[in-house]
């Protein structure tokens, strides 16, 4: 009987024992601390510079944006007087070219240019670039070695300062809801090419959302093909990434112009302006990105 009593207290001593064992290492695991894999949130020097970057920019944006609100105001309205007192002179050329460096350097834009050899500086052209942001404008102005004026939506004309501006130095506005003065408004521009300008054209007619190139309009085909001069298609890389359509969220960069042979229009008609559209069209597109 006292053999049974003490058999029966050592299997009860050993299930507690087991038990409170068992509870223990349950404890542990409930209250151990997790692994993590430290070594796939490491970031490299180059991934540590960057998101410092993109910190200080996103500071910096504002400021950028007043910066060049201001200088949109000021720089045209500097050129309209000196357009005024230097009418046959280059002072505009000059000043809009600092504008547009001005504000491409001040968004820590990286600008490179291909194809200016194709450039005859005595001849004028009618030039033809894909839009995809406001920094095409900045882009070409700045970095396209040619005196230009630009044919541009009566939008902008309303804009305080700037759309006085615009006009007073010789650009064009075309409205676009009214075929009559639209024609008018390319006839003005086709005085200006032939006292010696060469005139800008976006043929999309408004800046693409999403990279691709919009069908063209064919108000400047039907004047190069009047005026007789040629087409310089131009492509612009690049200014989706800095500024996209709709948005004020400008990010630094790198920008391309890349600027294709001239195409004359001798060979053209009305009756074939379509085949010219065509071979503007591919030549601004295959290098497009």
């Amino acid at each position: 009987m006292r053999k049974t009593l003490m058999s029966s207290t050592r299997i009860t001593n050993s299930i507690m024992t087991g038990a409170i064992q068992e509870n223990s290492k349950r404890r542990i695991t409930m209250c151990s601390i997790p692994h993590i894999n430290f070594t796939s949130y490491k970031f490299t020097a180059e991934q540590a510079k960057k998101k410092m970057r993109d910190f200080a920019f996103s500071a910096y944006r504002p400021v950028l944006i007043v910066l060049i609100a201001l200088n949109t105001a000021v720089v045209p309205a500097t050129a309209a007087f000196a357009a005024y007192l230097n009418s046959q002179g280059n002072w505009v050329d000059h000043i809009s070219r600092f504008w547009g460096r001005l504000n491409l350097a001040l968004s820590g834009v990286s600008m490179s240019v291909s194809g200016d050899e194709f450039i005859d500086e005595n001849q004028p052209y009618i030039v033809m670039a894909n839009h995809q942001s406001y920094y095409d404008v900045f882009a070409l102005i700045g970095y396209l070695p040619l005196p230009l004026k630009w044919v541009m939506k009566m939008e902008l004309r309303k804009i305080p300062i700037f759309g006085i501006a615009c006009e007073t130095v010789g650009h064009i506005y075309v409205d676009r809801g009214n075929s009559e003065k639209a024609r008018k408004s390319l006839k003005a521009a086709g005085e200006k090419i032939r006292a010696g300008s060469s005139v800008v054209f976006f043929p999309e007619g408004t800046r693409s959302p999403y990279g691709k190139l919009q069908s063209f309009k064919k108000g400047g085909f039907v004047m190069a093909l009047e005026a007789g001069v040629p087409i310089l298609p131009v492509t612009v890389v690049g200014g989706r990434k800095i500024l996209p359509k709709k948005s004020l969220r400008i990010l630094p960069g790198d920008m391309k112009l890349i600027i294709h042979k001239p195409i004359p229009v001798d060979e053209y008609t009305y009756e074939t302006r379509e085949k010219l559209v065509e071979r503007v069209r591919k030549a601004i597109e295959k290098d497009m990105e």
